[in-house]
Order: structure tokens, then C-alpha cells, then sequence
């Protein structure tokens, strides 16, 4: 098949592929990000979130104009809210104590896309809709949650300590998806490989990171990394056209490369707008920016051989939360 009708039936049969995939992923086990009990390492570490330059207020504001929209939709309209603001990078880093930081003013990629998801999964359900007259503590509530699925997704047991930190997006993605917070596509799409990487970058590049300069923290780091391998599915560039159709708002990718020790130097949300597929993301130099023409702008990213696919689920919590243009994106 060649031209725009091979292009289209191939579109049809990967989006239905996709579809049964996840019908079966659905009825096999529901993917819910519901919350299990904190870690008592977890609780001493951090009594709670701390919202930073009025990120509680534009949390709040983001929860309400999303409020009933679709999990991909509200992604994406929120993303395009916050064209503009700026970049920056290691905003975890600071202080001599890692804790629960959320920062809605400025981003690197990686804090873009994971408070994004962080923030949709945590509006009112009808599990956790206000009664009449509940509408303060519901925003509290509602607040909590954010703060919490956070959490969940920035550390490895939800335990807050840099050396707990998900410093390599696939191991971010994997626990994500673990949680039901997405569905890896990558494998499912036409095209797609798997390669072995070792991530050592922390380990080999300690100086770039100022948390490392704590004997702790940089032991602690090189034993978690000494034989840290991992099977990464990726869809080389030169699928990726073949493969729009299969994409849609909301999704988020990464962009895998081949600098030794790291999977992933760059990440952000993937919109669909009037046939074509664009990336929503925050760029070292630029902020957060829409890069039209997601193919050619991962082609003109250096050392990058493909791309990784994920799709945000909706969830059903069934606990309450706890009281009281890019270049080499190294881990955070």
C-alpha cells in the first residue's frame, strides 16, 4: 500500500489494534491510581505538599476549569494554559532536605508532564464529589489528592527521599503504569523495538547534580545504579509516521536516546489538532511551548532514535487522601 489510502488503512488497523489491547487491559484489571496506605518511611519523610509561588491557588483554579472534562482533554487544555511560562531546571534540588515540592509557575519537561497528570487524576469523581454545602473541604480534599498522587508518581514507594526519586522517565512510566496511572502503547505500535539500557547517568555525571555532593545521597545513587539495566520499547523515528494515527491528545512521550547511560532526555504531552499531531512541553531556553509537527521536531533533536508512547487512564479512587526547543534533559 502506498500514499494517503496506505497510510489511512494503516492508521485503521493500528487504532484498532490499540482499541482491543486496551479493552483487554480494562476487563483483565481495571487501571485504577487507587492509593495504598503510605509507607511509614514514606510519613516521616514529609508531613505534606509544599505549594510554592501560589502553585495551591493555580492548582485550585485548575481543578475547577477542568472540572468534567474528559482525562485527555482536561491534559491538554491545561498544558495549553500554561504556554509561557518558563523553564527551569533542577527546581528539586533545592534545600539540604529532599520534600514534596510542587511548583505550577515553572517546569522542566519531566515536572510538566508528571503535576499535569498528577492534577487531572485528582478532580472530584462521583466517589468523591461534594455534598451540598462541602465545597470548602472538597477543594481541601481535592488538594490533598494532588499532593499525594505527586507522591506516588515522584518517588519509588511513595517514600520522599532523593535517593527515592524516579530519576529515569522509563522507571517513572513503569511504576506509573503499575499504579494505573497509564498504559504503556509503545510495544503495541507498528514498528516498535526493544533495546537494553544501562542507566548510570547520575552515577558517572554526580557533579552535575548538587544532592550528590551528599556522601549519602551519591552512595546510595551509585549501589542503585551499579547494575541497573532496563528493557526499553521504543518506536524507532522512522515508524513514527505510520503511527500518528494511532496517537491522540493527552498522550505523553518521550523522546529515547542513545547518550550512554540515560533513556530518555526529553518528554511532554502529544495534541491532536486539526490533523496534526504536535507536542505541548517545556523546553530548555523557550518554557513551555507547542512544537508543531511532532515527527519533525523529534527529528531534530540530537542523539534521539525514537519514541516512547504512553496513555493516561482515568481512575476511580477508593481511599481518601492522607490527612494533614529541547536538547540533553538529563535526570532530574
Amino acid at each position: 500500500m502506498t500514499g494517503r489510502r496506505g497510510r489511512w488503512i494503516a492508521a485503521v488497523i493500528v487504532m484498532a489494534g490499540l482499541g482491543g489491547f486496551l479493552a483487554a487491559r480494562l476487563r483483565a484489571s481495571p487501571p485504577t491510581a487507587t492509593l495504598p496506605p503510605a509507607p511509614a518511611a514514606a510519613a516521616a519523610t514529609a508531613a505534606g505538599p509544599e505549594f510554592v509561588n501560589g502553585s495551591r491557588e493555580i492548582a485550585a483554579a485548575a481543578l475547577a476549569d477542568s472540572s468534567g472534562l474528559p482525562l485527555h482533554l482536561a491534559l491538554v487544555g491545561l498544558a495549553r494554559q500554561w504556554i509561557g511560562r518558563p523553564y527551569v531546571a533542577f527546581s528539586l534540588d533545592r534545600g539540604p532536605a529532599e520534600r514534596l515540592r510542587i511548583d505550577l509557575t515553572r517546569f522542566d519537561c519531566f515536572l510538566f508532564v508528571e503535576q499535569l497528570l498528577a492534577l487531572v487524576q485528582s478532580r472530584a469523581t462521583p466517589q468523591t464529589a461534594p455534598a451540598a454545602g462541602e465545597g470548602a473541604a472538597a477543594d481541601e480534599a481535592a488538594l490533598a489528592r494532588f499532593g499525594e498522587h505527586v507522591r506516588r508518581l515522584r518517588y519509588a514507594d511513595g517514600r520522599v527521599d532523593y535517593c527515592n526519586r524516579q530519576h529515569y522517565f522509563s522507571l517513572w512510566a513503569a511504576a506509573a503504569e503499575r499504579q494505573g496511572y497509564l498504559v504503556n502503547l509503545t510495544p503495541f505500535l507498528p514498528g516498535a523495538r526493544t533495546w537494553t539500557r544501562r542507566l548510570d547517568f547520575l552515577s558517572r555525571h554526580a557533579g552535575l547534580y548538587e544532592p550528590m555532593r551528599q556522601p549519602r545521597l551519591r552512595a546510595c545513587i551509585a549501589e542503585r545504579e551499579r547494575r541497573l539495566e532496563v528493557q526499553l520499547a521504543y518506536l524507532p523515528l522512522q515508524q513514527l509516521p505510520q503511527a500518528l494515527g494511532a496517537l491522540r491528545s493527552g498522550d505523553i512521550f518521550g523522546l529515547v536516546t542513545r547518550v550512554p547511560g540515560l533513556d530518555v532526555t526529553h518528554v511532554g504531552l502529544i495534541e491532536v489538532s486539526d490533523g496534526r499531531v504536535n507536542a505541548l512541553h517545556a523546553a530548555p531556553g523557550a518554557g513551555v511551548i507547542r512544537s508543531p509537527d511532532l515527527v519533525r521536531y523529534a527529528r531534530g533533536v540530537e542523539d534521539v532514535v525514537g519514541v516512547m508512547v504512553l496513555r493516561p487512564m482515568p481512575h476511580h479512587p477508593a481511599a481518601k487522601a492522607p490527612a494533614p526547543p529541547p536538547s540533553a534533559t538529563v535526570p532530574r
